[in-house]
Formats: C-alpha cells, structure tokens, sequence
C-alpha cells in the first residue's frame, strides 16, 4: 500500500512451489527455509539468445560426468543474476531426442560455482537489471537435478504457472492508479469527461483483474496446479498496466517525458517509472502473443 517494491519473486513465488511439488526431501529441507528466510536469493536460467518465446530451443548443454553434471552454454535477460546466490536452469540432456521438447533437465546451481560469469544488460531506464550469465564446464552435483533426468520441461511449464501467477497480480498496475489518481485531483483532470471515462474504465479494468486474480490465488492456497487458463491473468494485467501508464504520461502533458519525480502543486510523481516498468510486461514470462496461442488452444480448443 505504501508503493514499496517487492520482493523478487524466483524464489519465494517460483522456485519455492516448484520444490515443494517436485524435489526430494532432501532438497526442500535444505532449500526452502533458505528461500523463506531470504538466505538465498535466486535467480531464473531459462531464455537464451536464441531461445526467447521458443524455450524448447535452447542449447545449454549438461553432461554427466561422475557424480556432478557439467553445464556449457549462456543465458540471458537473467533478471537480477549479478545479485542472486542461486539460479533454476534448464539444461539440454539428450540431443539426439526427436522432440525439443524432451531432452531437457532441470537443475539447481549454486552462483559461486567456478565458471560463472555474467555480463550485466542495461534496461531503457539506464539500470543494470538484467545479464547474460555464462557456464564454462561449471559443475554442479548430481542431487541438484529436480525431478527425472530428460524430464525438466514438464517442471518448466509448471514454474511458468506460478510465474504467471505472480506477474499477474494487481500490485503493479494498482501503483500506477495510484498516481495516475494524484496527478489527476492535482490537475483538476477528473472533471473533464473524456479523461473521466478512460479513468473510469481502465479503474473497473483493474476491479476485475483483482477479482480474477483472487479466483487464483485461491486456486495455489489449496494446493492445485496452475493450469493455462492462467495466461488469461498475465495477458490482462500486462495490458491493463501500460494501458494506465500511458494515461498517466498523456494527464502529465508537457512533463509526461521527464525523468524523476515532477512537482504538481504539493505532489511530486515519477511519471515515467510505471512507462518503462510496463514496456517488458508484455515479454518476459512469455510473450503475451504466445499466451493468447496457449489459451486459443488449451483453454478454447480453436483449431490451428
């Protein structure tokens, strides 16, 4: 409620459910209270320079070798890998698999483990978010696999439901109401009718992500898996969220281009944070694209 940022949520929204449907004992009683404590901080091995909305493409290879498997490749767009202590990755097991799709691992692996190294991207705000993470010949024990050898993408898809799950919340949409609020009682903009009804709208938007949200939220509390429905959530607070930042830029006017917090009478309001903060929404956690084709084929069974 006080617009303070999040925690980052590869760990406690994803990895955590992910262990707790799919690891052994062995991991959870290591990994989770570590996860809760925030001991660990983890980061997300999954897109590849050439593998971005098509996953299944990736190239990172893991070998075995004796009682570690020996990882060689690089990720990318790894979201706040220059500060993680662990990062999920999915690895590519079996080549010779007559489907992308099969052949994939997942594993766990610790950030100091020699042959790490990462290359931090900068965003369009100009801060160091993201890194290409590299693996040479990096080593990681064989109990560290989650789930079957050669079965990693079924575990995948279903941490992209708790993914989505998360991205799919109002909180961030909610922030920029939030302003876009203030900025308008500072602009005397709510009495203007045509910027009252797409106020309006994009507020009863907002009304129905929570409650669709909630259905969710509920859905995780008892313990059911997120099935592909849940693309409808990501698809609909994404949109909803830049559709609210660009309405705050168009109320600010002429300062709806400026960097930093802008002073309107007593009220001082960052205009362009939720901008750049929603321009990637409709990207990462798979493209929104892509999701409108899960839910035309999963969820209403249109033909291809």
């Amino acid at each position: 409620l006080a617009g303070a940022p999040s925690l980052a949520p590869m760990g406690l929204g994803m990895c955590g459910p992910m262990l707790i449907g799919h690891g052994t004992d062995a991991q959870k009683a290591y990994y989770l209270p570590r996860i809760l404590s925030g001991e660990d901080y983890w980061c997300q091995g999954y897109s590849e320079p050439a593998s971005g909305s098509d996953l299944a493409s990736l190239k990172l290879r893991a070998e075995s070798d004796g009682d570690h498997y020996v990882l060689n490749g690089s990720k990318i767009w790894t979201s706040m890998a220059h500060d993680a202590t662990n990062i999920y990755v999915l690895a590519r097991t079996d080549r010779q698999a007559k489907k992308k799709q099969e052949g994939i691992s997942f594993f766990l692996v610790d950030m100091k483990t020699p042959g790490i190294t990462l290359r931090t991207i900068r965003n369009i705000a100009g801060h160091e978010e993201f890194c290409q993470v590299f693996f040479d010949n990096v080593r990681t024990p064989k109990e560290n696999l989650v789930g079957e050898l050669h079965k990693g993408w079924t575990i995948a898809k279903g941490l992209l439901g708790f993914e989505r799950l998360n991205i799919g919340s109002p909180r961030r949409p909610l922030q920029a109401l939030e302003k876009l609020e203030m900025l308008a009682q500072a602009r005397g903009l709510l009495t203007d009718p045509a910027f009252a009804e797409r106020f309006t709208q994009l507020k009863l938007d907002l009304a129905d992500l929570g409650s669709l949200y909630g259905r969710y939220v509920d859905k995780a509390r008892r313990g059911e898996a997120m099935g592909p429905d849940v693309s409808i959530l990501k698809v609909w607070s994404m949109d909803t969220y830049q559709r609210l930042s660009e309405l705050l830029m168009d109320a600010a006017g002429e300062y709806g281009a400026v960097e930093g917090e802008v002073a309107f009478g007593e009220t001082a309001i960052d205009v362009l944070s939720p901008f750049y903060n929603s321009r990637p929404g409709t990207i990462y956690g798979g493209s929104n694209e892509i999701q409108r084709n899960i839910l035309a084929k999963y969820v209403l069974n249109l033909p291809s």
